[in-house]
């Protein structure tokens, strides 16, 4: 009997854990190698933070997506659980993912990857030697496949202002935010338009005298919670409005703006069609409470103040913070990945154009939606093409589509910013992997379904109906989204009041309904 082929993981946060799940269903060796002393990446919370470990989780950190669009395809949140979830929340899933599935026996804690190179015979092979460091002592071993799983974003991105070294305030990028307990009494000047931004600006307003935030081109900044208190993902993440980007962009601007006017408030994007979408609640308090006050651009910078692109400065500015994102950069991989100007050659965002299609990297791509069923999806294709259970289309047209998706991403934002559409993309994934339906898959389906797939949210459940490893529970999850995706269960339990009319009122729309079409009819024949 033939050895399994092993695979080399690099990072135990939600990227890793499904990487390693996705091995196991192919019938590989996953090695799993994990720098620190716990799982769950970025959802690990520390008081400290620790060095080489990219974004960190902040006191009080809560997901921006809804937990039925946030959980990895086979596997649902807790009925029990919020909408919207606490870092500590998501942590527990992760345990929640580890137990179930049996994932922690693959996992290597405190065990750094120093270096990920090519074998001797790579080019026979495609085999890589990983070389690893625990307690200080080192290790090198030969596998079969890598993922990288550890993400790209550690490096952080700081804009070139004029006059920053000016600067006699405290500067800060969101890298290392735990909280603004240091912006007490403050003027807080904060610099950006992500999402980390809008959280940093409604946590510096909590103790700063004063938050201006700058949000340059702007955005549409959404409220977590939509109609009827309904998460705002479950009504505008749909197949039917990602289809067209003018019907998904009207569709985000009528949600925002049925709470928030954005252009009355200065957030409004420059342009719409391209712009940013935030989720947040607290930075449209802060506004009209006047906590936080909007500002233009940053262009300069002084001793103790700030110039914008309007003309505006800002005296007596005590701190600048920073969430301008990060610089690509994958330190122990010897062979060089990202070319100038931050350029990558990748097909589908995941292999590589080499020689052997033995390396992938999942969940190292940021889209504007959901994470988890993202890298869910990558970590299914790479173990599949790794135990060759899937081909990959010819290196010209892999070539072929990496210079397609790279010409479009720096012809849309004038540099290599990797920024996928998200439900675009994970229909991409979807049809390369082969769970994405036929029309004749989802006329078995029954209308209902069908409907649900279209005009309903992009649950990761569908990605288990059809293809590879389905689940027999997709559907029921599917069903169960709509129940017990929208509220948190509360301890006082209230009854709805009886209107006195609300039980005739379907039977009058009906008659009403009915009426109306005779009325039509009639009108036609004569």
């Amino acid at each position: 009997m033939a050895a399994r082929k092993r695979v080399a993981i690099v990072g135990a946060g939600l990227s890793g854990l499904v990487a390693i799940k996705s091995c196991l269903e192919e019938d590989l060796e996953p090695v799993c190698f994990e720098q620190y002393d716990n799982f769950g990446g970025l959802w690990y919370f520390t008081e400290e933070y620790r060095e080489g470990q990219g974004a960190r989780a902040f006191d009080n950190l809560t997901t921006n997506v809804s937990k039925e669009m946030f959980c990895f395809s086979d596997f649902p949140y807790p009925s029990d659980f919020p909408p919207f979830l606490t870092c500590s929340l998501v942590h527990q899933y992760t345990q929640m993912y580890i137990e179930k599935f049996g994932l922690r026996k693959h996992i290597h804690l405190n065990t750094r990857v120093v270096q990920i190179r090519k074998s001797r015979d790579y080019n026979v092979t495609g085999r890589w030697e990983v070389e690893t460091e625990e307690s200080e002592k080192s290790q090198t071993e030969i596998f079969d496949f890598v993922m990288i799983c550890s993400g790209f974003y550690k490096k952080p991105r700081l804009p070139d202002i004029e006059g920053m070294d000016t600067f006699k305030g405290t500067i800060e990028h969101s890298l290392k935010f735990k909280n603004a307990l240091k912006y007490q009494d403050m003027n807080v000047l904060v610099v950006g338009n992500s999402n980390s931004s809008g959280d940093l600006a409604a946590e510096a307003a909590r103790y700063a005298r004063q938050v201006y935030y700058s949000v340059g081109e702007g955005m549409w900044m959404i409220p977590a919670c939509a109609e009827n208190g309904t998460p705002y993902d479950l009504l505008l993440v749909t197949r039917c409005n990602a289809s067209s980007g003018a019907k998904f962009s009207k569709a985000t601007a009528d949600i925002c703006n049925r709470r928030f006017d954005h252009v009355l408030n200065g957030l409004a994007p420059s342009n719409p069609s391209k712009s940013r979408i935030m989720v947040n609640d607290k930075v449209q308090y802060n506004i009209v409470s006047g906590r936080i006050r909007v500002v233009e651009t940053l262009t300069r910078i002084g001793p103790h103040e700030a110039e914008f692109e309007d003309g505006t400065i800002l005296k007596n500015v005590d701190a600048i913070l920073f969430a301008t994102g990060y610089e690509l950069s994958v330190d122990f991989l010897q062979e060089p990945l990202i070319g100038e100007k931050g350029k990558l050659s990748l097909y589908k965002m995941m292999f590589p154009l080499w020689q052997h299609n033995t390396l992938a990297l999942v969940g190292c791509v940021d889209s504007d939606g959901s994470f988890t069923p993202l890298a869910d999806l990558q970590a299914r294709i790479a173990a599949r093409v790794f135990a060759g259970s899937h081909k990959l289309p010819p290196m010209e047209a892999m070539t072929e589509e990496a210079e397609k998706r790279n010409s479009y991403l720096l012809q849309r934002y004038g540099r290599y910013k990797y920024l996928m559409p998200n439900v675009v993309y994970r229909d991409e994934l979807a049809a390369e992997l082969g769970v994405a339906p036929s029309w004749w898959d989802l006329i078995k389906a029954g209308p209902r379904l069908a409907y649900q797939y279209y005009y309903g949210p992009n649950l990761p459940y569908f990605l288990r109906l059809w293809g590879p490893h389905q689940w027999s529970g997709a559907r029921d999850a599917i069903n169960n989204a709509a129940i017990h995706g929208h509220y948190a269960k509360q301890m006082r339990q209230v009854k709805r009041p009886d209107l006195g009319y609300s039980s005739c009122m379907p039977g009058l729309i009906l008659v009403s309904t009915v009426v109306i079409l005779l009325a039509a009819m009639y009108s036609y024949m004569l």
